[in-house]
């Protein structure tokens, strides 16, 4: 399920920014267009728990998720103007946040040790790095036949393929039951009900605060790599240098599982914290151009830690009849109300930092992120307590 899941999600994302800078689009345009996941991210995967906590398996609705955006983001291909662009994007993004959820929740509903997540996610990073390896060899081979030309874009079609077979197989799953079919409501009561736990408060502050820097990173990072002023790489070479962070992500996830025992929840979030604020810090530098590749690296830390680690702790606090619904609050705040401002923040940064002759000043830009998550890594240090697991691991 990660390995399709991930190869879609990488085929229509690692080279997004990229496509919408050829259309011509401008850094808030750009950055709108990714807003349409933090919009989704609003509405979408809370509906989509409250649903499969309830009413449907969760592994029919995640194929339903899948097989409706195959057509959308082929449409996608075909639009020339911001506005159809985005629509389609929106429509893509109001499909994937749920399938995200969801995701999590079929896995964790099948594993009986959750500290093993790790080793079932490291197929998602694999098809990642599959994808975008593939996508590097096939902007390769344009850039010697049609040299100047764009073909970024026909990884929406390759996308759209990849989510068509995600969502069948996703359809073969092992069933994952509604988990509280007595729900009564879209699961705001019981989900909320967590936020008398102060460790699950301080755990949605950070993940709010981390969340609006994603943005620096997630939207402009191929920009960085690929401008004259950044650090000048060729499209092909610059996606192959992003998925170096998939690269290392595999090594960490391996290794989740036994840093999990061995150091705790916290420490783990901290240290992706702590890479995310380095990450942003090692790229205010801007060369050489080794350093910014090994900064990509970083991403692995990033992810596995702290993207996977917040799943991880906020299963931990739930309970069952309300675990895919507390997922869906996480994913409300980091992916919805934190990433929308984000977005806001980072396309506008990028437009203000744009020099007269052309060309950013990426300096000043990822200063900001640095400072910001800095400070959260600080304050999350200091205040977040780690609860003891309420419930059996089985």
């Amino acid at each position: 399920m990660f390995w399709l899941a991930q190869m879609s999600d990488a085929a229509s994302l690692v080279l997004l920014s990229g496509y919408m800078a050829d259309m011509g689009f401008s850094g808030t345009q750009i950055s709108s267009v990714y807003a349409t996941m933090a919009l989704a991210a609003l509405v979408s995967p809370f509906l989509a728990g409250w649903l499969a906590d309830r009413f449907f398996p969760s592994q029919i609705m995640l194929g339903i998720c899948y097989v409706l955006t195959a057509p959308i983001l082929v449409a996608a291909w075909q639009q020339t103007t911001f506005r159809g662009f985005w629509l389609c994007i929106a429509g893509v993004s109001l499909l994937r946040m749920p399938a995200r959820t969801l995701s999590n929740v079929v896995a964790f509903h099948h594993l009986r040790d959750r500290t093993r997540i790790g080793q079932v996610r490291v197929w998602g990073t694999l098809g990642w790095i599959f994808i975008s390896w593939c996508l590097s060899g096939y902007l390769r081979l344009w850039e010697g036949w049609d040299p100047g030309g764009s073909h970024m874009g026909d990884a929406l079609l390759a996308s759209a393929v990849i989510s068509a077979i995600c969502g069948l197989y996703c359809l073969s799953l092992p069933h994952t039951p509604p988990g509280n079919q007595q729900a009564g409501s879209l699961g705001f009561s019981a989900s909320f009900r967590l936020l008398r736990n102060p460790a699950f408060v301080v755990l949605l502050a950070i993940g709010f605060v981390s969340s609006t820097m994603n943005p620096f990173f997630y939207n402009f990072a191929f920009l960085f790599l690929t401008e004259a002023q950044g650090v000048g790489l060729a499209p092909s070479t610059a996606n192959w240098v992003q998925s170096l962070g998939q690269v290392a992500e595999v090594a960490v996830l391996l290794m989740l599982g036994t840093s999990l025992r061995r150091f705790g929840i916290k420490r783990i979030l901290l240290v992706g914290i702590a890479a995310q604020s380095l990450r942003f810090a090692l790229f205010a530098l801007g060369e050489p151009a080794w350093l910014m590749a090994a900064a990509m690296s970083l991403h692995g830390f990033v992810f596995t830690f702290y993207a996977v680690g917040i799943t991880i702790a906020v299963d931990e606090m739930s309970d069952v009849d309300n675990r895919a619904s507390a997922q869906g609050l996480m994913s409300m705040i980091r992916g919805g109300a934190g990433s929308l401002l984000g977005n806001y923040l980072a396309g506008t940064t990028y437009d203000r930092l744009a020099m007269d002759g052309g060309g950013h000043e990426w300096t000043w830009f990822f200063l900001v992120p640095a400072m910001v998550t800095g400070v959260g890594l600080i304050a999350f240090g200091l205040v977040f307590r780690q609860s003891r697991r309420r419930r059996s691991v089985g």
